[in-house]
């Protein structure tokens, strides 16, 4: 079994930024994110040979573990679109509507993040000998590349993350050390600041040579004096930043590896009439 699991968020803002907005349904309302979506997802699973699809999603103004632990987390980020983020959101809405029509489910975890549910989902599939693929083009996700998880970000070319020697390619550090890599150097992306003064070259010679975390501060007398000694000013914030930038992967889910459901390769073309029964088609001439 080959098992697909889809950054929801992650992918439509990439079609919403890509796409031209004059994709839109029946009635004239844009759709170009979901196009985009819908597309990306009938490609894949035939290019992959994919059995199943879920795409997991984020809970927006809903406070994560991660918030809670570290109140600046993501605190830089505005609301996806930008001054079109109320459109992104309709269209959010609409993909989560539209999928489970097209037997893909768009699950959501309040309290916890799509990489989550993606990771939760990858650790079940691979436990029982198959194969998950996590679709986007987060980074943090690379730390489940592993036996039977793989990473694809779809990008131009895409990036497909299949064993450790790729995930070292791309960081620097193999999957088991990513978690280790971030919380010291950092990620901007989602607000993190890392250890100060240890950056990410240093960063990836320090997972490389004690692996983990743990074994870096047992051996802080074996450093460099500034290094020693940036790391002991920040050992706190960086056993909570690895807390902060580990994917969960032991959620409770509705779904598990024996019932998810069977993609409708026929998909496409439901897809209009799927709009039309959620009142995307054009009105009745008066």
């Amino acid at each position: 079994m080959t098992a697909l699991l889809l950054d929801g968020h992650n992918l439509l803002y990439r079609s919403f930024t890509s796409l031209p907005p004059a994709i839109v349904a029946a009635d004239g309302r844009p759709i170009h994110a979901v196009h985009g979506l819908v597309s990306t997802i009938q490609r894949l699973s035939r290019e992959l040979e994919a059995e199943h699809v879920v795409a997991a999603f984020d809970v927006p103004d809903v406070p994560t573990f991660r918030h809670q632990l570290y109140a600046a987390y993501q605190g830089q980020r505005g609301p996806l679109g930008g001054e079109n983020a109320e459109d992104f959101a309709r269209q959010v809405g609409i993909a989560q509507r539209v999928l489970p029509g097209m037997g893909v489910p768009a699950m959501t975890a309040p309290g916890y993040e799509a990489d989550d549910i993606m990771g939760t989902l990858a650790t079940r599939v691979a436990r029982r000998g198959e194969r998950a693929i996590v679709v986007s083009t987060d980074r943090d996700l690379l730390q489940l590349v592993g036996p039977g998880i793989e990473v694809l970000s779809p990008s131009n070319p895409p990036i497909h993350a299949r064993e450790s020697n790729d995930v070292v390619a791309r960081l620097g550090v193999p999957p088991g050390g990513v978690t280790t890599f971030k919380a010291l150097a950092g990620d901007a992306s989602d607000n993190i600041p890392g250890v100060r003064g240890i950056g990410a070259k240093t960063a990836a010679d320090l997972v490389n040579r004690f692996g983990s975390l743990e074994s870096l501060y047992e051996s802080l007398s074996a450093l460099p004096g500034r290094v020693s000694l940036a790391l002991e000013s920040g050992r706190e914030a960086a056993f909570l930043f690895r807390t902060i930038v580990t994917v969960a992967t032991d959620l409770e889910l509705p779904l598990d590896c024996d019932n998810l459901p069977t993609l409708v390769y026929a998909a496409d073309a439901r897809v209009g009439s799927i709009l039309k029964d959620l009142g995307y088609g054009r009105p009745a001439p008066a």
